[in-house]
C-alpha cells in the first residue's frame, strides 16, 4: 500500500504542472497553434480548435489533480492518455527525423526558452505517466501530522527542481544535438 504522502504529493505536483502547462499554452495561442501545425499530425483546419481545446484539457487535469473534481483513477487515466499522446506526437515526429522545432511543453516562451524535440522528453513524459498511474494503486488511511505537511513542502520543492533540472538538461542535449547536425 502507498503511504498517502506519496499520493498527495503526486497529485499536488502534477495538478499544479497541468495548470502552468495551460497557462502557457493559453497565454502564447498563437504560438502553440504554430507549434501544432509544425508535428504536422493534425489537418490544418484542426489546429484553432486543438490549441483552445488541450489547454482548457489541462486546466480541468490539473484542477481534477488539486481539488477531487473527479475520481483519482479517472485523472489518473486521463492524465496518463493525454501525457501519452504527447510522447506519441514527439516519437513520431523523432522517427520522421523532424526535431528542429519547439516541443510546446516548456514553461517559457520562444526564442531562447527553445526546446527542441528529443527522445529524453518522450521519457520524461514516461516517468509523468508512471507518477500519474502509481496513484491508482491502493493508499492506506491515516490523518496527517505536522510533520508529513513539513516532508510534503519538501518534496514538492524539490520534485520542482529536479523537473526544471531535468528539462534543462534535455533542452541543453537537444540543443546540442541539432548544433552538430547543421
Amino acid at each position: 500500500m502507498l503511504d498517502p504522502l506519496i499520493v498527495k504529493a503526486i497529485s499536488i505536483g502534477l495538478g499544479l504542472m497541468f495548470l502552468l502547462a495551460a497557462y502557457h499554452k493559453l497565454s502564447n495561442g498563437a504560438d502553440f497553434r504554430v507549434t501544432l501545425l509544425e508535428y504536422q499530425l493534425l489537418p490544418h483546419w484542426l489546429a484553432m480548435p486543438a490549441s483552445r481545446i488541450i489547454p482548457v484539457f489541462e486546466i480541468l487535469l490539473g484542477g481534477s489533480w488539486l481539488l477531487p473534481l473527479t475520481s483519482q483513477s479517472t485523472t489518473a487515466i486521463a492524465s496518463a492518455g493525454l501525457l501519452g499522446a504527447y510522447a506519441l506526437a514527439i516519437a513520431i515526429n523523432l522517427y520522421r527525423g523532424r526535431v528542429h522545432f519547439d516541443c510546446g511543453c516548456s514553461f517559457g516562451g520562444k526564442g531562447d526558452n527553445e526546446q527542441f524535440l528529443s527522445s529524453g522528453l518522450v521519457g520524461r513524459n514516461l516517468v509523468l505517466i508512471a507518477a500519474s498511474l502509481i496513484t491508482l494503486l491502493p493508499a492506506s488511511t491515516r490523518s496527517f501530522a505536522f510533520g508529513d505537511y513539513a516532508t510534503l513542502i519538501a518534496v514538492l520543492l524539490a520534485a520542482v527542481l529536479l523537473f526544471a533540472a531535468a528539462n534543462q538538461l534535455i533542452a541543453n542535449r537537444a540543443a546540442i544535438n541539432t548544433w552538430r547536425k547543421r
